[in-house]
């Protein structure tokens, strides 16, 4: 039996290790198209900024070690296509060149993300994409070599754009973030972002929303631009960063058939099937059901793609066992959480927002206060502002949004914990928590009716299909 994987990080790794533990007789191969396996993406700006030395001190296992285990790693190649058929894929060496063919008996693809940036003039010879850790290494190997550098545009104010941002100004550097959305973090409702826009202000990175780009300029030959040009003006510019949104790589599931779903990910089921039989996908290629709201949305998180490959390597070994790939294991969904750090500020989500829950319909109430981050006697207590909402008439909480000094993470896995499980307020407020006055929120939105405050807000979608206010 052999089983072949197509990615060499979070998703495939764990997968391609479950399936080597259960089953050593078994055949595993990985082709990776990158020189590293099992990385931390998140770690990325860190190392952009300084703060973590080496590259390899990001990588959580190394080829050696998954070679060590009996897995076959093969760096530097890439999966162009799929023959169904034949159960080939046809792979090619970007280190020397050629082609050859991989023969599988089962196949995972765990091909992930990468930004798709327009081609605009001077892009290719300026623009430093910034998704997958050997682009790090090139942008910190620029950084390094050309000291002249001292203003530099990042184009995309997601997570990693503001940390790389960030990164930036600790380094003495001017940076300019620029993004074509009003405002930053897509994920956080604007009244939040609009903090978070604050906070990187106030540290030093300028801001500059709504706004497209449209060209780099620099002269021929020239390592370093000179401006960057966007449909609001013109800004002095020695190095242009890209740190947009991945999409899927879907090119060589494509070719082997899989389906696509509306969120743009490869449809798989609870057991990480495609829909082509003996193919399975997991990761940030792959689309999941929002628990929440019951959708189905790509949400690209290392968190999600880790289990997603333990599920999958279940799978695959029940396959192998002549099993429909049922397996002992199933990938329920996802609630979005998510946690960052922007300049001492701590950014954390879950479940809906507002956008969110006005697409599925479902009529919502929220509720917004500033608290502090420790207990009011502490020296120094922080801030910690909250919003949290919950599903009118019946009081199941939806999501929750934190943005602080401290203590957000911990209090945003609480709030996961309430948004996968579909707990209302009401029973959130009886929880047996080792802290109860970090949740005063749940307080302010679990009364029967629910009761706002003034400049507190409740909303009912519109259209058919919303849900009743019963509030």
């Amino acid at each position: 039996m052999r089983l072949l994987v197509v990615g060499g990080d979070a998703a495939g790794m764990t997968a391609a290790s479950h399936v080597r533990r259960e089953r050593p007789d078994t055949d595993v191969v990985v082709v990776e198209r990158g020189p590293y396996t099992s990385y931390s993406m998140c770690g990325i700006p860190y190392y952009v900024g300084g703060e973590v030395d080496a590259a390899a001190d990001l990588v959580a296992k190394t080829p050696e070690a998954f070679r060590a285990m009996g897995i076959a790693v093969h760096l530097r190649t890439e999966a162009v296509s799929v023959d169904v058929a034949a159960r080939t894929v046809r792979v090619r060496d970007l280190e020397h060149g050629g082609e050859r063919d991989e023969p599988y008996d089962l196949l995972l693809l765990a091909t992930g993300a990468h930004p798709l940036p327009k081609p605009l003039p001077g892009l290719a010879e300026y623009g430093h994409v910034v998704h997958t850790l050997d682009e790090g290494e090139h942008l910190r190997r620029h950084l390094d070599a050309q000291r002249d550098v001292r203003r530099v545009v990042v184009v995309g104010a997601g997570y990693i754009g503001m940390e790389i941002a960030e990164a930036l100004v600790r380094r003495g550097m001017s940076a300019t973030l620029l993004d074509r959305s009003p405002q930053v973090l897509n994920s956080l409702d604007p009244d939040m972002a609009a903090i978070v826009e604050r906070v990187l202000r106030e540290f030093g990175v300028q801001v500059r929303l709504g706004e497209e780009l449209l060209e780099v300029r620099g002269d021929p030959g020239c390592a370093l631009c000179s401006s960057v040009v966007t449909d609001c003006g013109e800004y002095d510019a020695d190095t242009v960063v890209l740190a947009m949104g991945g999409k899927p790589n879907l090119a060589v599931a494509r070719t082997a058939g899989c389906e696509v779903g509306p969120s743009g990910g490869l449809v798989v089921d609870p057991q990480m099937r495609t829909t082509v039989p003996g193919i399975w996908a997991a990761g940030d290629c792959v689309e999941s059901v929002d628990l929440v709201a019951g959708l189905r949305r790509n949400v690209q998180l290392g968190t999600h793609a880790n289990k997603q490959g333990k599920v999958a390597g279940f799978s695959l070994v029940d396959a192998m066992d002549g099993g429909t790939g049922d397996g002992d294991a199933a990938f329920p969904g996802v609630v979005g959480t998510a946690v960052t750090k922007v300049c001492d500020w701590e950014i954390a989500r879950c479940g809906l927002g507002e956008r969110d829950a006005a697409e599925a319909g479902i009529a919502y109430a929220t509720v917004a206060f500033e608290g502090t981050a420790r207990a009011a006697y502490m020296p120094d207590p922080g801030v910690v502002h909250v919003k949290m909402m919950a599903e009118r008439g019946t009081g199941r909480i939806l999501g929750a949004q934190l943005v602080g000094t401290g203590n957000v993470a911990k209090r945003i896995d609480v709030a996961a914990t309430w948004c996968h499980l579909g707990v209302t307020a009401q029973q959130a407020q009886l929880f047996d928590l080792s802290s109860s006055r970090r949740w005063t929120c749940i307080r302010r939105c679990s009364a029967r009716p629910f009761r706002f405050r003034a400049g507190e807000a409740a909303h009912r979608p519109e259209g058919p299909g919303a849900a009743p206010a019963r509030a």
